[in-house]
């Protein structure tokens, strides 16, 4: 094993492991959020008012900061940019996931609206 080079292999293997270092920096961002906050459909349907929203929101920018930390340091240790792609892909889609769950429970139509008989 001289310096990894059988890992990488001759054509596609840097290709190969620029696609792991992509996809699994992308899908360390859904296991952060996964760890620190509640999905976005609880997100919608159970924050209620602007305290609820201000703690939600603060637990999505914990998975931001561990998402973060991770691709980062994967990309210094890798030398390569590709773990800091698949983390901005997957946080961008996910800050604006919970930013409209959050934006959708303060509406009228929201989950948690009261139904016709009052209840929820």
């Amino acid at each position: 094993m001289a310096g990894g080079d059988e890992f990488l292999g001759s054509g596609g293997g840097k290709g190969a492991l620029a696609a792991v270092l992509f996809i699994g920096a992308g899908t360390n961002v859904y296991d952060a959020f996964s760890a620190v906050m509640s999905s976005p459909w609880s997100t919608e349907k159970f924050t209620k008012d602007s305290e609820e929203e201000r703690m939600a929101r603060q637990y999505v920018t914990h998975a931001m900061v561990i998402s973060w930390a991770y691709a980062l340091g994967g990309a210094y240790l890798s030398r390569s940019g590709w773990p800091v792609a698949g983390a901005a892909l997957a946080s961008v889609y996910m800050y604006w996931l919970y930013n409209r769950a959050l934006a959708r429970s303060q509406t009228a139509e929201s989950m948690n609206a009261p139904d016709v008989a009052g209840g929820y």
